[in-house]
Formats: structure tokens, C-alpha cells, sequence
């Protein structure tokens, strides 16, 4: 049940009151989570108003507002037909009215498609106050531990890398149990995201060559086993997938040269 309700102005304001230690509040985003608490009362700060919902291009990157609603990334015609993909496959179309891109990082596991494929391209978060910008990398593994400010304000990935996933579910509705994401820079860098097991997705290899994916794949799965599936199918079907996943990504290089 909410208590106080505050709507700010903008991200200073907001940032104000999410610092006050005697008011403990909580931001509220699309509202997907907090309307699903029951019996606990709490207050919040709707972040609606303070202008964190654009969706930006940049010669090397795209930053996204952490406000962005699914729906508004559906409908930008600069985002990557593969996070479209993903949040088509991860939401229903109540969810995408709602949900936020900054709500939904910050409490899906990882048997999200969207998530992983953000692993996989080494997306940095910003927060407030002072503005850290921190790699979902570093964040993902300590993120049940604490977040590196009160708010998160964007979500910032690189347009240089090419990259696709796969996924495996038991039908077209069931979430995934595995999840393969590969981002592949002209470099050469190939990072893979791993999800579908546990409560965050993993990375499998950042390197500056693809030389091994397989192997990196099924090592990094070794002991992800649950009631979904065992180690051992997660282990051998994630060194398909990857490489199934690199072999779309040079076709895709090689139709663009």
C-alpha cells in the first residue's frame, strides 16, 4: 500500500528526496513491481515528470533514459531489431505499456532475453547522484547487494558491435531455460552472454577473438542445473547456440562489406 506520494519536477528533486534517509522512499517507474506488493506500506517518488524517458543517438552509441517504456523502444526506429526481439519475446503487450527500461534491469532474473542481450553488449548504467556510470558486468553479480546510487537515469550501449541471440524454451510461451547472447565487434572482441539459470545472466567470454566460444559456453554453464533443465543439456546446448549465434553474425559482416 503506498503511503506518501511524491511527483517531482525534476531529476534534482527527485534525487533530493530519495536522499533523505528519515523519508525512505522508493522511485516508482512503470509501477510493474510496486503494484504487485501486498500489505507492506511504503511511499514513493513517481519519476514520470523529471526527464529521464528519451531515447538518444550518438555517433557511437545510444542512451536510453532509465523512464523509456517498452513501448517507446518498440516504436523508435533506431533501436536494434534484436532488443526489439527480445522485449517482444519477454513481455506481454500489459507489460510493455508499463515497464521501464531502469525497472526492469534493476528486478529480472535471468531468464530475461532483453537483459542478457544488454550483458552481452556491455551496456553501462549511470546513476545519481554523482553521475557513476558503472558496466552491467561489474553491477549484475553484486546488484542483490545494493545499487551504486538512489536512481538509475540511463542505460547507455555501443552501435559499433553487430550481435544476435537464441533461446530455448520448453514451449512458445514458457520463459526461457537458455539463453545465448553474442555481441561481435569489427575489432574482433566477442562477448557472450549466457541466461536462463539463476538470478542474473553470466558472461561466458569477453575476448578479442571468437576462438573457443564453445568451450567458454559450456564452462561457464558447468553447474547450471535447476528444475528446468540439468547442467549437462544447458552445457551442451549453449556451445550450439554460440556458435550458431557467431555464424549469424558473419553473415551478417559479410553481407555488409
Amino acid at each position: 500500500m503506498i503511503g506518501e506520494y511524491y511527483r517531482p519536477a525534476s531529476l534534482e528533486e527527485a534525487v533530493t528526496l530519495l536522499t533523505d534517509a528519515k523519508k525512505n522512499l522508493r522511485p516508482l517507474g512503470g509501477g510493474t513491481n510496486i503494484s504487485r506488493m501486498k500489505g507492506e506500506r511504503f511511499s514513493v517518488v513517481d519519476l514520470q515528470d523529471i526527464g529521464i524517458d528519451k531515447i538518444e543517438h550518438h555517433e557511437r552509441d545510444v542512451s536510453v533514459g532509465a523512464m523509456v517504456r517498452f513501448d517507446s523502444l518498440l516504436a523508435h526506429s533506431g533501436i536494434h531489431p534484436e532488443i526489439k526481439r527480445a522485449v517482444q519475446i519477454d513481455t506481454s503487450e500489459n507489460i510493455r505499456n508499463m515497464a521501464t527500461l531502469g525497472g526492469w534491469l534493476i528486478t529480472s532474473d535471468a531468464r530475461s532475453i532483453l537483459s542478457t542481450l544488454l550483458l552481452a553488449l556491455d551496456c553501462k548504467i549511470t546513476w545519481k547522484p554523482g553521475g557513476e556510470q558503472v558496466s552491467i558486468g561489474d553491477w549484475y553479480p553484486i546488484r542483490d547487494q545494493g545499487m551504486p546510487g538512489v536512481l538509475m537515469t540511463e542505460v547507455e550501449w555501443q552501435i559499433g558491435p553487430q550481435f544476435v541471440f537464441e533461446y530455448v524454451a520448453r514451449s512458445p510461451k514458457d520463459r526461457p531455460i537458455l539463453i545465448v547472447a553474442v555481441a561481435k565487434w569489427g575489432s574482433g572482441r566477442t562477448r557472450i552472454a549466457l541466461g536462463g539459470f539463476g538470478d542474473a545472466p553470466v558472461i561466458a567470454m569477453d575476448g578479442p577473438q571468437s576462438f573457443g566460444a564453445d568451450v567458454a559456453s559450456q564452462d561457464a554453464f558447468y553447474e547450471a542445473g535447476d528444475q528446468w533443465a540439468t547442467a549437462a543439456y544447458r552445457r551442451d546446448v549453449a556451445s550450439k547456440l554460440a556458435m550458431r549465434c557467431l555464424t549469424r553474425i558473419d553473415q551478417i559482416m559479410e553481407s555488409e562489406v
